[in-house]
């Protein structure tokens, strides 16, 4: 079965039907681009009767197509866009267009069927795993031979991990394709993918909240969105499948080179299987907060002040999600509820009392200043002071600013961050959540401050960033001076030549 791709479009012609055992076979088109798919059918499953008001829904569980080259292919949870109705010589007649972020190709499936495994290829994978397998020898000519180079290709094993308590098993590969002959060219390309194997049959959408998983956590160590391609999928009733969807996250890595990588593999200090499972086993508990920071690591050109909320948020969530967020016990803070709510003045209005109340009741709730202070002491000093620059402490001003954007408020508008100040609070709030996360799954700080000092983009900024505020503070210091550029005295015009 030839691979359909999720970031290339793809058309399948052919008849439809509904999954219901309903006989009615209607012809169509379902095109694939990458965010969704659309079926433009010539007749309608749901014919329109009576009156129309123009917000009817119509929703289809599975829709089901065998393609005029014989394919199977199945179209999940779509949902009705639109219909069109035209009047001729041979009545009303109906269509139907329907959209999905869903499509199965390779077998007629339902929203229920069940899944051993999906293998989703990751561009870029390969050069993050530091796995080559690939060796050089050069020949040098002889009496009787001539000169020659060997490449030889090692076959490379799946690296294979469970994840302990839950039935899941995360397979690193490598695959090569081989084109050309062997007389003017040869091409070996080389991939890799991240197979996710149960021990229990599943649906298609427990298998990519899995991905999902491993995809974020790559994000964070990588510093690229780490999105598939390619996803195929294993029935359980046997068969093999591939599978097109729109991803929340629909980038991939382009990077070119090891050392656009914030962190690879062999940096880590730590097995992808210790770092992995340790992920997986805290997932349900940091999801939604790591979920903003993907989104926000991941994408480019937000609106600045946007973008520093954002951070900030995940920022906190990441804290709410890890540590303790309370002054004093709740039962301790009961008495003070109490007490407050019972001293609030009988003449104020009810709104203005409920305000207060709803204040009063997050009264324990530590201030963000606090939330903040204590996520740094998570990370040593030396580290603290490369990702924050002065002396590891978060800057009073990211407080200043995330109250005058939250609250509008005008005492904290003088000291509020704006143009090329937020946007060099933005370099490094990034490099801090990112050290948060790295930090929570095991990989060792001197991991993560090695990957801070290295040749990637991200880190080089952070870099000047620093060297920038050293020579502000220490102006007759030279230190990180790249070169030093000298002029002479010039030669007299007239000097003759010798």
């Amino acid at each position: 079965m030839a691979k359909h791709s999720i970031s290339e479009s793809s058309e399948f012609v052919g008849e439809w039907h509904l999954s219901n055992g309903e006989a009615k076979k209607i012809a169509g088109t379902l095109s694939w681009s990458v965010r969704k798919a659309v079926l433009l059918l010539h007749d309608t499953f749901t014919p329109t009767r009576g009156k129309v008001y123009g917000d009817e829904q119509h929703a289809y569980p599975s829709i089901q197509g065998t393609t005029i080259d014989g394919k199977f292919v199945t179209m999940l949870w779509a949902h009705r866009l639109g219909n069109g109705f035209s009047f001729g010589p041979a009545g009303l007649r109906e269509s139907e267009r329907l959209r999905s972020s869903w499509v199965v190709v390779g077998a007629h499936v339902v929203p229920d069927s069940l899944y051993s495994e999906i293998r989703a290829r990751i561009p870029v994978l390969q050069t993050w795993l530091c796995r080559s397998g690939v060796s050089q020898t050069m020949f040098s000519k002889t009496e009787t031979t001539g000169a020659a180079m060997q490449y030889t290709f090692e076959g490379l094993a799946e690296e294979l991990f469970a994840i302990p308590d839950q039935p899941i098993e995360l397979g690193w590969g490598i695959d090569r394709n081989f084109n050309g002959d062997a007389t003017t060219k040869i091409t070996v390309t080389t991939s890799a993918s991240l197979r996710i194997k149960s021990s229990q049959p599943q649906d298609l959408r427990w298998f990519f909240e899995q991905f999902n998983k491993a995809a974020t956590l790559l994000s964070f160590i990588t510093g690229s969105p780490m999105s598939t391609d390619h996803v195929s999928a294993k029935l359980a009733a046997g068969g093999d499948v591939d599978v097109l969807v729109a991803l929340r996250e629909s980038g991939v890595c382009a990077f070119a080179d090891p050392h656009d990588f914030f962190m690879l593999r062999d940096d880590m200090n730590a097995t992808v299987e210790t770092v992995f499972s340790k992920w997986f086993g805290l997932f349900e508990t940091i999801e939604m907060p790591s979920q903003l920071a993907r989104s926000i690591l991941s994408t480019e050109n937000l609106w600045l002040h946007v973008e520093f909320l954002s951070l900030m948020q995940a920022l906190e969530g990441f804290h709410r999600a890890t540590m303790p967020g309370l002054y004093g016990s709740a039962s301790e803070y009961d008495q003070v509820e109490k007490a407050l709510n019972a001293a609030l003045p009988s003449n104020i209005g009810t709104d203005h009392r409920q305000s207060l109340k709803s204040r009063i009741k997050y009264g324990n709730e530590i201030s963000l200043r606090k939330r903040l202070k204590d996520l740094v002491t998570r990370l040593a000093l030396p580290l603290r002071k490369h990702i924050l620059g002065g002396d590891g402490d978060v800057p009073d001003r990211w407080i200043a600013t995330r109250n005058y954007y939250t609250h509008w408020d005008d005492i904290s508008h003088k000291d509020a961050l704006d143009g090329i100040d937020m946007h060099h609070a933005h370099v490094r709030m990034r490099h801090l959540l990112r050290a948060l996360y790295l930090d929570l799954v095991g990989i060792p700080q001197e991991a993560i401050g090695k990957s801070l000092t290295n040749s990637c983009d991200e880190s080089q900024y952070l870099i000047q960033l620093n060297n920038s505020e050293f020579r502000k503070n220490n102006p007759n210091a030279d230190v990180g001076a790249i070169m030093s550029i000298e002029t002479g005295k010039p030669e007299s015009p007239d000097k003759p030549s010798t």
